[in-house]
Order: structure tokens, then sequence, then C-alpha cells
């Protein structure tokens, strides 16, 4: 019988009163310690990690989030480490399914997925992230912002050691009054500022800034560092594909379809089967209603969609969502047709607006699955 694997919670905190029992509440039932160190709050929240039971440590905020995080995982005493921040809350876990995950000797570390909750008209978008893994002291962050532990895994196991691990935390970071509140565009575009300044070609740092400005809804900076750290890539990333996903957004928010489409065309000739592109560029067509090409990009996103979802055996929730999709797909490929059979002169405009509103939808609908 396996002995139980223990687990350190560890958190870096400043002014989190609002959210970090929440946090702590959500993996209660998992953990061994908990380890807040406190970055300079002006509230209440060192009181409240106390009466938490956790162990309480200060450090001076140095603009560098892997040397918070490192200085947390050095006073980590237990077998594992779950990492998270106060704005995070772990979906609930079955307690066998999350023992075996420790008990796997094979791995060193899990990404976990994260679930980005925005603003009630931008819906939600997903991530996966390292933040469950092995306590060895090797094992450290790297970065000023975005941190990542990744890195020094792989290069301790020749490459090797992680896997996806079934569970969820949804980040409520980036809801509009939180942000606000924060101040985090201030301090991150800061941070990313100064170490671009000793290395302004460093793509992940200029994706990570695009991503900010996005975020303030400056879509045209954003877009202008996405498209600088394009340039600067050699394809080989792991993030590769979500700077050519950013830039596609980018091109949609601002209505510039004819750019959408020629970039697109450009991306699936790398990635012929890539879903997001194929959606992507379907709806562009739509907008300029070219509807023979949009059909075509959306027949092709259904056999790919119809495939994987043939071939699944995994949760019955995914199959469920598979399934919502592939009805919502369906819905625009009927409505490209019927619209590619009519006079868009004398069609209604309300008719138009329904279409158009649909699409928007099917597009959130389908960026969140």
């Amino acid at each position: 019988m396996n002995t139980k694997q223990t687990l350190s919670l560890c958190m870096i905190v400043k002014d989190e009163e609002d959210c970090l029992l929440a946090a702590i509440r959500s993996v209660w039932n998992l953990i061994d310690e908990i380890i807040v160190v406190d970055t300079g709050s002006t509230d209440n929240t060192p009181q409240l990690a106390l009466s938490a039971g956790a162990k309480l440590l200060h450090l001076n905020w140095t603009n560098d989030f892997s040397v918070a995080r490192n200085f947390a995982l050095k006073q980590a005493s237990s077998d594992w480490i779950l990492v998270l921040d106060a704005d995070e809350v772990l979906e609930s876990v079955n307690l066998e399914t999350f023992y075996e995950l420790l008990n796997n000797v094979q791995i060193e570390g899990y990404f976990i997925h994260i679930k980005n909750i925005l603003d009630p008209t931008m819906g939600e978008f997903r991530d996966q992230v390292v933040r469950l893994f092995r306590n060895k002291p090797i094992y450290q962050f790297e970065g000023t912002i975005h941190e990542q532990v990744v890195p020094s895994i792989l290069r301790a196991n020749n490459g090797s050691g992680l896997a996806s691990a079934p569970l969820t935390l949804n980040h409520y970071g980036y809801l509009n009054d939180r942000l606000q509140s924060k101040g985090k565009f201030s301090r991150n575009s800061n941070i990313l500022m100064k170490e671009l300044d000793k290395n302004p070609d460093n793509p992940f740092l200029l994706f990570c800034l695009g991503l900010e400005y996005y975020q303030q809804n400056s879509i045209n900076v954003g877009l202008k560092h996405l498209t600088k750290a394009l340039t600067r890539l050699s394809g080989n990333e792991g993030y590769f594909e979500d700077v050519l996903l950013n830039i596609a957004f980018g091109y949609l928010r601002l209505e510039e379809t004819i750019k959408l489409i020629d970039f697109l065309t450009k991306a699936l000739s790398m990635y012929p089967d890539q879903s997001d592109f194929l959606f992507l560029r379907g709806t562009a067509y739509l907008f300029q209603t070219n509807y023979h090409e949009a059909v075509e990009d959306f027949d092709h996103l259904l056999e790919i969609f119809g495939t994987r979802t043939s071939e699944s055996n995994s949760e019955n929730a995914k199959n469920v969502a598979d399934n919502y999709l592939t009805l919502a797909l369906k819905e625009i490929h009927l409505c490209s047709l019927a619209i590619e059979k009519q006079d868009m002169e004398p069609m209604h405009f309300n008719t138009k607006n329904k279409i158009n509103c649909a699409l928007k939808e099917a597009l959130l609908f389908f960026v969140t699955l």
C-alpha cells in the first residue's frame, strides 16, 4: 500500500482579504500545510492567513514574481507542492483520484486547467499551467513575470516528467473590477517594459505585454507587440500557436477581415486542422459574404470535430460539450447555406442581425470550449 503523499499549499499575496480564505477553503481537504508569503499587505490579509493556520512569512517586493515564488517553495516541507493565487479556487476533486496523481512515480509535475473568468460580455478563456509538482530544490520558478516552473522540471528529467491532471482552477483575477482595484496592468506592464529594456527582442515578454494591452482593450497596441513577438519566434515554442491565435483575435476585434483571412490562411498552411483557425476564418468569410469559402471551412471543421468526438472515450462532460459544439456548428452551416440561396439585398435587416449575433455567440462558445 502506498504511503500517503503530503502536500504543501504555497501562496504569495498582497491585499487579498476579499478572496484569500475562499482559495484556501477550496483545497482544505487536500493540503497538509499552508505557506503564505506576504509582500506588503496593508489590509487584513496577514491576519486571515494566520487564522487559517498558515505559516506566514514576509518578503519585500522586488518586482520579480519568481523570487517570491521560490522563497515560498523553500519553506515547504511536504512531498508535493500546490501553487495557488489568492484569486483562484480549485473545483471539487475526488480524493481517490487526487491521491492517485500524487502516487504516480512516473510523474514529477502536473498541468492544471485554468479557467479564467472574464466579465459577462467576454465569457472565459482557458489555459494549462504546471501548479502541482514534487517538492525538490532543483524545481524553481523562472521569469520575473508570468513565471514558470516547467523549464526546471524538464531540464532535470531530460524533457519528460510532466502530465495533465483532471483538475481545474477558476481564476477571477481578470474581472475588470479586480484588475482596476489591484492595478495589475500598471504593475505588470512596468515589469515587462523593464525586462524588455534589457532584452528588447524577447518574444515571450512581447507576447505577455501584448496580452496585457488586450485586457485593457488597447487592441492596436497589443496587436503590435504580438506581431513583433511572432517575427522573433522559430515556430517550435510551446506558446507559438497562442501567439497566432491572439493575433487573429486582434484582427477580429478590429474587424479587419481581409487581414484576418490572409493571416489565417498562412497559419492554416502550418496547422491545416487547427479548429480555432478554421472557425475564425470561416466566420470572417461569412462577414465578407464569401459563403462558399465559409461553408468549406465549416465543413472541414465539422469533419475534424466529428472524428474527435467519435474517437473520444474521455469524460462524459467532455462528450456533452463536444455534442453541443457540433450542434452549434451545424446551425452556422445551415445559416450559411440559407444565406447563400438568398439575395442579400431584400433580406430583412433583423434577420441579418440575428445571424450575425448567432455567429458571434457561437464564436465565444467555441473559444470557451
